[in-house]
């Protein structure tokens, strides 16, 4: 026989379940509990802490309790668009209460601390407490080493432009990646070289050959939940690449982005294995809280002075740092625990989203395309057949009102190209994933077939 905070806990959850509680609204006081179900103040505790542990709820101290909401919302509920193309999430109403309980409280911080505001490093108090939050990551550095930037795109614009000690100036990408690094590359004719990455990571000894080449100024390289492949590098690479980096005289340039979501074990970041000298880390909350663009970087101390004095070069980077606003913000959310508990509810949604999507990975092969990714983060790559036409399948799908990228705008050069199109699961559903993906195979299979 279940006990009466089970009991409670079941009839909270099924009023949840059937809206009676509107997206946002606090959910009944334990004295409201106490009175509504004649129980003690630690029987209505319990009913509370069993639907807190079930993460159907969540509490904000000296607040109350709240009903914990899907983190990602797609676009249009109700439009026939099904959107694959895009890896942000959508701000929406998540997460309410606890937004407009961290602006209060980042308010106020601003209001006492504002004369300690520094317009490059960052917020102090914030620096301070990032040590002990990186460490949790195998990131281990000094507050003096840690900048607070306005996102990764912002520190990559700076380090592309400063000078490096080792005085070189090839950088070299991963193929495919990151579309709008490529697209910032090009545009600023910067000297680069590609080496290809696959599902199985890169070839380790294709790139020591790069690196004896002494060309090589650093290596920009996204580990984990890769964009576009959705792959995670093994531990032996990792350490591999940490070590080249040394005895070659190359820096890493490491992109964490979606570092605190994170499935399976895949090993610590390069920078954990390596010299501390050569390596860069950069991190991104933007796939967490969107509604702050705020970053991170991790600088050894002998880059510090060229960097600094590159970022104020221009006037589009003399803002360097966010507002202190922003700063305060996310210095609640991990003091508070929200981040945890919003990485916790993420993990879960994307975890049931990337199953769902993989279900439908073999049938690629009867048109004679592969599926790489499903690993970890929002993406995954579907390589496709050589008498398909890419552009015009993304084209026919658009049709249909499914969004999806081409593949050619993750890579630099079209020598390294792997035609294929990138898909997102930042923005959609399960239902819509089994709405979509079986309507792209219908499109492929009108390709192959007219072939």
């Amino acid at each position: 026989m279940k006990k009466s905070y089970q009991k409670i806990a079941d009839v909270v959850k099924a009023d949840i379940r059937e809206g009676r509680y509107k997206r946002g609204e606090k959910l009944p006081s334990i004295r409201a509990l106490c009175t509504a179900y004649n129980v003690s103040a630690s029987t209505a505790v319990k009913a509370y802490d069993v639907l807190k542990n079930e993460h159907v709820i969540y509490s904000i101290p000296r607040s109350g309790w709240y009903i914990l909401e899907n983190r990602f919302r797609p676009m249009q509920p109700d439009s026939e668009i099904i959107d694959f193309s895009r890896g942000n999430p959508l701000l929406d109403n998540f997460f309410m209460p606890d937004i407009k309980h961290c602006l209060d409280q980042a308010i106020e911080m601003c209001t006492v601390n504002s004369s300690e505001w520094h317009e490059l490093y960052g917020a102090p108090s914030l620096r301070k407490l990032l040590p002990k939050y990186l460490a949790d990551f195998k990131i281990f550095a000094l507050p003096e080493n840690i900048l607070v930037n306005l996102g990764v795109q912002h520190a990559l614009s700076v380090l592309n432009s400063m000078p490096f000690p080792n005085k070189k100036e090839v950088i070299l990408v991963e193929q495919p990646t990151y579309r709008y690094y490529n697209k910032f590359l090009k545009s600023n004719f910067a000297r680069t070289l590609g080496i290809s990455r696959t599902a199985d990571g890169i070839d380790v000894d294709l790139l020591e050959s790069i690196f004896k080449k002494g060309k090589t100024k650093f290596f920009y390289t996204i580990p984990n939940s890769h964009n576009p492949l959705g792959t995670c590098y093994s531990k032996a690479q990792r350490k591999t690449i940490a070590q080249l980096a040394e005895k070659h005289d190359v820096y890493i340039v490491e992109d964490d982005y979606f570092g605190d979501i994170q499935f399976g074990d895949h090993s610590d970041p390069i920078y954990s294995y390596g010299d501390y000298r050569h390596h860069i880390y950069l991190k991104s909350f933007i796939k967490i809280i969107p509604w702050i663009r705020i970053g991170i970087t991790v600088l050894p101390s002998h880059l510090l002075p060229v960097f600094a004095e590159h970022v104020g070069g221009s006037y589009p980077n003399a803002y360097f740092s966010p507002s202190l606003l922003s700063q305060a913000t996310l210095e609640i959310y991990i003091r508070s625990k929200m981040l945890k508990k919003h990485t916790t509810s993420i993990k879960r949604e994307l975890k049931a989203r990337l199953e769902c999507l993989k279900t439908y990975f073999v049938i690629a092969e009867e048109y004679g395309a592969e599926w790489i990714g499903g690993e970890s983060g929002f993406y995954c790559y579907l390589l496709l057949p050589d008498c398909v036409d890419e552009n015009k399948f993304v084209e026919n799908l658009r049709r249909k009102g499914i969004l999806t990228t081409p593949g050619s705008e993750c890579y630099i050069h079209s020598r390294y190209y792997k035609k294929g199109i990138r898909i997102s699961v930042a923005r959609t559903t399960v239902d819509e994933i089994k709405k979509g993906i079986p309507k792209l195979y219908e499109e492929l299979a009108q390709m192959t077939a007219n072939e």
